[in-house]
């Protein structure tokens, strides 16, 4: 048995997923399932970077979507803005949150939006990581 197998067979012995072992790991991530007849959204989660050297997000994919945007929220003088950014840095060790009124990933393009969809995260290095999240509605249950 080669070395990738053995491995394989390991993680799923210890019940590890390959996304643990990933150097960004994402937890409690969930997109909002869309507004009636809207075809956009968001997404906030915990990016966590577990290498020893800095990442630098650059792009993101989404199973059901278009595009992914990263974006910044911010207040200006009573106005609230939101504008995408190129690159969202993470340091080594380090934990960078997306959430309502913050950073998040800005979905357009919504075909169908699965229960858990898969999120592709990419960095600068050409390193993409792919983990699931899942849909959360906007409305609540009593």
């Amino acid at each position: 048995m080669n070395m990738i197998k053995k491995t394989a067979n390991l993680v799923c012995m210890l019940g590890l997923s390959l996304t643990t072992m990933a150097e960004l790991v994402v937890e409690d991530g969930y997109v909002r399932k869309p507004i009636p007849g809207r075809t956009m959204t968001a997404a906030f989660m915990d990016i966590h970077n577990t290498a020893t050297t800095d990442a630098v997000l650059t792009s993101a994919t989404l199973e059901g979507a278009r595009r992914v945007e990263i974006h910044t929220h911010t207040h200006e003088n009573g106005v609230m803005k939101m504008r995408e950014i190129a690159e969202l840095p993470i340091k080594a060790g380090q934990t960078v949150t997306l959430k309502p009124g913050g950073l998040h990933l800005m979905i357009f393009g919504i075909t169908q939006l699965p229960e858990n969809p898969t999120l592709e995260l990419c960095t600068a290095a050409k390193t993409c990581y792919s983990t699931t999240i899942e849909t959360r509605s906007l409305v609540k249950k009593n």
